[in-house]
């Protein structure tokens, strides 16, 4: 079985224009993160907290439109991909403006199964 270091290096390797990945959870503590450099991720993660849990809320009780299962910002430099996992956990890809969105998300869904058993 993969370690949790080794499923986040590959994504951010597999992904065209990321830069970084983090896993945090909704405490908004990073528990791992590629590359370990990387210093913003931090806080970054600890924004999301609020973010996601401001967005649970206004999609499945004030829109009826379920749960959520991936949240994408843009910004004039910078993508954030943030796909929630279970146990109150998720992984968040900093990408280039111009990152691969699609790849991003199908390596993300694929990594999903995988981080979530180095966490049980």
């Amino acid at each position: 079985m993969q370690d949790l270091e080794e499923i986040l290096a590959q994504l951010v390797h597999g992904v065209d224009g990321c830069l970084a990945v983090a896993v945090a959870g909704m405490d908004g503590l990073v528990i791992e993160q590629s590359p370990r450099e990387s210093r913003e991720l931090a806080a970054v993660a600890a924004e999301l907290t609020n973010a996601i849990t401001g967005l649970k809320v206004t999609v499945s009780d004030h829109l009826a439109a379920g749960s959520v299962h991936e949240v994408f910002v843009t910004s004039e430099r910078r993508a954030l991909y943030v796909r929630l996992l279970e146990h109150d956990l998720f992984c968040v890809l900093v990408l280039n403006r111009n990152g691969n969105l699609g790849r991003a998300r199908l390596l993300t869904s694929e990594a999903a199964k995988k981080i979530q058993g180095t966490m049980a």
